[in-house]
Parts: C-alpha cells; sequence; structure tokens
C-alpha cells in the first residue's frame, strides 16, 4: 500500500495561484480599511489632547495653552499642526510659555507618518480658560491624506470639541 506523504508540486501551485489571486483580489480594501483607520485614531488622538487641556484647565482653574512645538519650550508659528504639542498654563493667555516649569505636558504629534494636520487661519494655539470656554474663533483643525482633507475637529467658543470624518473629496487647506 502506498501512502501520501505531502502535496505535489501541481498542488502546490495551484494552491499558491488561488492564494495570490485572493490576496490581490482584497488588497485594495485592505489598503483603505487601512487609510481609514489611520485618520479615525488621528481624530480621536486630536480629540482627547483637546479635551485634555480643557480638563487641566478647569482642574488647576488657570489659562492652559496647547499648540505645535517649536523646539523644547517654544510653540511654533503658523497653522502647522505636524509636529510635536505643548500644553503650558499661562496666566495672560500667552502665546509662549513663560518658563519650563510652565510646561505641563509635550504631547507626541498625533496620528501616522501619512496624516497631515493643518489648523484653521488665524489661531496658531488653543487657549482653555478656567471655566472650560475657548474664547475667540473656533479653531479647525483638518486631518489630511494624500493632499485631501479626510477628517475635522473643531472646538468652538463654549469649549466643545466636535469631530467629523470628510468624504477625502476637497483638498487639504494650504
Amino acid at each position: 500500500m502506498r501512502r501520501n506523504a505531502g502535496l505535489t508540486v501541481v498542488e502546490l501551485l495551484v494552491a499558491l495561484a488561488v492564494l495570490a489571486v485572493l490576496v490581490g483580489a482584497g488588497w485594495p480594501a485592505m489598503r483603505q480599511l487601512v487609510e481609514q483607520q489611520r485618520v479615525n485614531t488621528a481624530l480621536l488622538l486630536v480629540r482627547t489632547a483637546f479635551a485634555s487641556a480643557r480638563m487641566a484647565a478647569i482642574t488647576s482653574r488657570s489659562v492652559v495653552t496647547l499648540c505645535p512645538a517649536r523646539g523644547a519650550d517654544a510653540c511654533a508659528d503658523g497653522g502647522d499642526w505636524n509636529r510635536d504639542w505643548l500644553m503650558f498654563r499661562s496666566p495672560v493667555r500667552a502665546s509662549q510659555p513663560e518658563d519650563a516649569d510652565a510646561v505641563l505636558r509635550r504631547l507626541p504629534r498625533p496620528g501616522h507618518a501619512t496624516i497631515f494636520l493643518r489648523g484653521s487661519a488665524g489661531r496658531r494655539a488653543l487657549h482653555y480658560l478656567p471655566d472650560g470656554r475657548s474664547s475667540g474663533s473656533n479653531l479647525r483643525l483638518h486631518v489630511c491624506m494624500k493632499g485631501h482633507a479626510r477628517g475635522e475637529v473643531v472646538v468652538n467658543n463654549a469649549g466643545r470639541i466636535r469631530s467629523r470624518r470628510l468624504p477625502g473629496t476637497a483638498a487639504c487647506p494650504e
């Protein structure tokens, strides 16, 4: 009696061909799912950082500012939020930390390297007042991927944070 000890070369090649077809058909959908999850993660991380700054302002009963960092203890100019962030106490709503002791936290840049964050014009930083409000105009932070706006986080004057996914058809603001 003869026993089969394994696969023949033809069986192995057929199995590999079937596997290659299945992987080839599923790859675009998988790539789209990964991109969608990266955008969702960035939106969640931005909302969490904003909420953390708001809670720090309320609990410390002082103005807390969140801004993109330039160096160790300074805020960057412009609406480019694609760097680490600084959270600091600023009793007079200053645009820069008074000293290193004023810095509460240094947050890593939220999101994957393929995600770009662009802030609305005129709002280089987010200031939370001791009662949790964010006075001034709304801050709108666009979450962009491959040059298209894929989501946004908005903070209104009352300090409320909301986010939404965008269809990705609009160009990312400059």
